[in-house]
């Protein structure tokens, strides 16, 4: 078990020396928009934004067929895979009752060097953990929001138990082991909470998953709730302090995702980013073009173009974003010269 740091690989490339790719870095496809979990700090648990955010839906299996064929084409034609497929982004992908089927039809396809998924892990039962093993997941990122049961419950207002939760992750790592397999790689994080909750958290999952750590406080944008005074109580004010210290909101900087990232949302929409659950930056519909057609539409080209001018102030969902500020310095995009980007459809 290690402690989960920072993930970039030493030999990164410089990420303006690459623009304009070919095919995206990363491509987030969401199999499902609905939560089980109605967390302090997601438009989940905020009334009024879930109702932005609607249609709350599972992706149709025709949606996500169209969209795996899309990137496979795709990335036949550039002979050049995508380097991670994430299979959920604003949901429990779980939830999705073919999600075991999802994955394995990404894996068989080829499409990317990794594929991953991120879960709040209460509806990992033995049946989906099995089949998870069995069809070659990539990695298993799993959100722990408190081994406290008082805690939990705040966060979630969920009543399934912290200690259920383990007892899901540990039959999944116990079944990978009896496979004889080293995946999927297990992986858990929890939101700092500025308290000894920290350390009973890595007790609690040390020896059971692969890497364990503690995540930094953030900000979102969810109407006028206060995401730090949901969250953190008490600790509201050191973790907001924190995180400005950590996010130099101060010195806007462009972000990569226009560049490097695709999502597509649980109803076909393609967004810019994975946090825009309200799509704010929707560019298309995965059912009305193909993926490459999108990558390289005039739409995503202007708000390439705006990003790089603004930093993104244009935009709602980019005003408190931590993104840019986390990026490793080979990632850094404000240098990219506007004049090498183009576009191919004009829409």
């Amino acid at each position: 078990m290690n402690l989960l740091k920072n993930m970039y690989i030493d030999d990164r490339m410089v990420l303006k020396d690459k623009i304009p790719l070919r095919v995206p870095l990363c491509i987030s496809i969401e199999p499902s928009n609905i939560c089980n979990f109605k967390c302090v700090m997601c438009f989940h648990g905020n009334n009024e934004c879930d109702e932005r955010a609607k249609p709350l839906k599972n992706m149709d299996m025709e949606c996500f067929e169209k969209t795996v064929m899309d990137i496979k084409k795709w990335v036949d034609e550039c002979d050049e895979k995508v380097k991670l497929i994430k299979l959920y982004s604003l949901g429990e992908p779980l939830i999705h009752p073919n999600i075991c089927e999802m994955v394995k039809r990404i894996k068989e396809l080829n499409i990317c060097d990794e594929l991953e998924i991120t879960t709040n892990a209460s509806l990992l039962n033995e049946e989906i953990a099995e089949k998870l093993v069995d069809s070659g997941l990539d990695i298993l990122r799993i959100s722990i929001y408190g081994v406290n049961v008082e805690q939990h419950k705040y966060i979630t207002k969920s009543l399934i138990m912290p200690e259920k939760i383990r007892e899901n992750v540990l039959y999944l790592k116990k079944y990978r082991e009896e496979q004889k397999s080293n995946v999927p790689k297990i992986i858990t994080k929890m939101l700092d909470t500025y308290s000894e909750e920290n350390q009973k958290f890595l007790d609690s999952y040390k020896g059971i998953v692969d890497m364990v750590g503690i995540d930094e406080p953030f900000q979102l944008q969810l109407g006028d709730a206060d995401v730090f005074e949901n969250l953190y109580q008490e600790n509201a004010k050191e973790a907001h302090e924190c995180a400005m210290k950590t996010n130099l909101y101060d010195k806007k900087k462009a972000c990569r995702y226009p560049f490097t990232h695709m999502t597509i949302r649980s109803d076909g929409k393609v967004v810019v980013c994975c946090s825009d659950w309200i799509k704010e930056l929707s560019y298309g519909n995965v059912m009305e073009h193909s993926l490459k057609e999108l990558w390289e539409s005039k739409t995503l080209y202007d708000v390439r173009c705006k990003m790089l001018k603004h930093k993104g102030e244009n935009w709602e969902i980019c005003k408190n974003c931590e993104i840019p500020y986390r990026d490793a310095p080979e990632d850094a995009v404000d240098e990219v010269d506007i004049k090498c980007l183009k576009y191919s459809n004009n829409f």
